[in-house]
């Protein structure tokens, strides 16, 4: 028995070696790339903090460096890097984009190790948002039949999600009924809903979303650029899907209203989409819940102390609100469209039962081994209870990985202003910022950014 222990060990610490190293912290290493982003390092360095530049990167490195590119309106390179993320995601999309049957991600690692022992699948909106930021790259590129493109893969992707989260929640289901007619199982069920804190995740906010990979800002987007492109029939449908996802936004009703009177751009004018991005999406930190459980063994019980590990939200706290800007001395109103701490939330609310099963199954793994040590007794005892409390601390963690350089919220407005060259300025955390924008076509984009002290402006390639 103690042989099989020591290859359980290797196998563990082989893991640990592992590019997908299921004891690493994301937190720790996102905490890195944000510090070195706010201190203006230079982009060697970002590229290295960038979850320490692996030798074979994997996709959050593609989709955080992607994104700091594109702050810094590196668009051609952000692209570059955004769609080897995006070949990644396809595979997965096109196994599911017509079928409620694709392919799964393997589970059996997860559910013996953690989820981070596996290679990374970006959440529901972060797939989505690929299709976005490459979209805003095309227009600053002045490229917009390839940000019509990127679009219309959203709508697949978008399709794919849907079909994957109904094979999921028919999964979470059959799981939760093989539980229940487990003791052990059912006994840790109860106790992980009287102990995990679901209340940021159960907020009337979070659950008024209609999913968590839609957003109302990448369907606004949507609409601009097929308006700009002359589709009046497919602009409609975008304007209409973002203001379903939130309803109480004036700017998409009027966006309607014109579009379906006629009122287009004026000659000599440009229609100006003005983005305003604040913070950086929820970071995620591992929570252990310990829960006591006794295991009977030749008539007397064993009280063993099982550890269970749930991701939380940790947000951004340093930007929140948006900040007033200015076109020629003008203050600029704008609207939230989307708040990604909100859409992170509800996409943890929703792979909760899968969260659950895992932290069961990882908890029985841990029964039975508690178990065989205190059957053991003696010595052996010992040494097999530290062997599980060893595998229990590296194997057992929550995935702490997301993209975390999303921003927090997005806010739009919109605008015409005469052809030519105007006076934008902002004021952020004290420092005035002034640039010059040229405005030379009907249609164009404007994306500012600002995260702690930070202020990063993008538009269009003249």
């Amino acid at each position: 028995m103690l042989k099989n222990y020591g290859i359980i060990l290797c196998l563990i610490f082989s893991l640990v070696a592992c590019a997908n190293n299921p004891i690493r912290s994301y937190k720790n290493d996102s905490d890195k790339m944000l510090t070195a982003i706010n201190n203006n390092y230079s982009n060697s360095f970002i590229e290295s903090a960038v979850y320490g530049n692996p030798k074979e990167p994997d996709i959050l490195f593609y989709l955080e460096y992607g994104t700091y590119m594109r702050l810094v309106s590196q668009y051609s390179s952000s692209d570059i890097q955004l769609a080897k993320a995006q070949k990644i995601v396809d595979v997965w999309v096109n196994s599911w984009k017509n079928t409620t049957s694709g392919a799964i991600a393997s589970t059996a690692t997860q559910m013996l190790v953690n989820d981070s022992a596996t290679d990374y699948e970006p959440k529901g909106y972060e797939k989505t948002m690929i299709n976005t930021y490459r979209a805003l790259d095309h227009v600053d590129n002045n490229n917009w039949q390839n940000a019509r493109i990127e679009i219309k893969r959203m709508y697949e992707t978008e399709q794919a999600i849907a079909n994957y989260n109904q094979a999921m929640y028919m999964k979470a289901q059959a799981e939760a009924q093989e539980n229940s007619k487990n003791a052990n199982a059912s006994s840790l069920n109860k106790q992980i809903l009287q102990k995990y804190n679901f209340s940021d995740i159960n907020t009337p906010q979070v659950l008024a979303l209609k999913n968590s990979y839609q957003s109302a800002f990448s369907h606004y987007l949507a609409g601009f650029v097929f308006e700009a492109l002359g589709e009046p029939s497919l602009s409609r449908p975008g304007y209409l899907k973002s203001g379903q996802l939130a309803p109480f936004n004036t700017l998409t009703q009027q966006s309607i209203t014109n579009l379906d009177n006629g009122n287009t751009t004026k000659n000599g004018y440009a229609d100006i989409l003005i983005i305003q991005e604040i913070g950086h999406a929820p970071q995620i930190k591992s929570h252990e819940i310990h829960i006591p459980f006794s295991v009977p063994i030749g008539g007397q019980n064993c009280v063993t102390n099982i550890n269970l590990f749930f991701p939380t939200l940790v947000p951004d706290t340093y930007n929140t609100t948006d900040v007033t800007y200015q076109i020629d001395g003008q203050n600029q109103n704008q609207e939230l469209f989307t708040d990604f701490n909100l859409m992170a939330a509800r996409n943890l609310h929703d792979i909760m039962p899968h969260l659950i099963a895992r932290n069961i199954a990882a908890a029985i793994r841990n029964i039975s081994t508690s178990a065989a040590s205190c059957s053991a007794g003696g010595s052996i005892g010992g040494i097999l209870n530290v062997t599980s409390m060893i595998a229990g601390a590296l194997l057992d963690h929550a995935d702490e990985r997301a993209w975390v350089l999303l921003p927090s919220k997005v806010y739009l407005n919109r605008v015409q202003l005469p052809l030519g060259k105007h006076t934008f300025s902002i004021v952020v955390n004290g420092r005035i910022y002034t640039q010059t924008i040229n405005l030379n076509s009907s249609y164009q984009v404007i994306d500012m950014r600002i995260m702690d002290n930070k202020f990063f402006l993008n538009t269009q390639k003249i």
